[in-house]
């Protein structure tokens, strides 16, 4: 038995990371449809009662695991109920489900 750990799937990975498809659709989703170039980071954050470290998440190309009370969070500053965002990220994007890509470091 060899002790080269590349062909173990514990490490195969170590390297990667998961984007998951609906995170990525939220985080896009609001940076195109409710941010503006003119309007900062910490205004945005301030007018949706988050902090403007997690806009500057949100408009990460591949946005990040975004939590479902920050998510709550916006929705309601923005007047609008959490399944009725939902609707427009399916009507947007077409689907919701668990898909993911993984982007390895070097893609980064």
């Amino acid at each position: 038995m060899t002790n080269d750990n590349t062909h173990n799937s514990k490490y195969e990975n170590k390297e990667s990371v998961k984007i998951f498809l609906v995170d990525k659709y939220v985080c896009n989703y609001i940076c195109e449809k409710w941010m503006s170039a003119n309007v900062s980071n910490r205004s945005f954050g301030k007018s949706h009662g988050i902090h403007e470290s997690i806009v500057r998440k949100i408009k990460e190309v591949d946005g990040y695991r975004i939590p479902v009370s920050t998510l709550t969070t916006i929705c309601f500053y923005k007047g609008i109920k959490l399944s009725d965002f939902f609707k427009l990220i399916e009507e947007e994007y077409n689907q919701i489900n668990d898909d993911f890509v993984l982007k390895t470091k070097k893609d980064a």
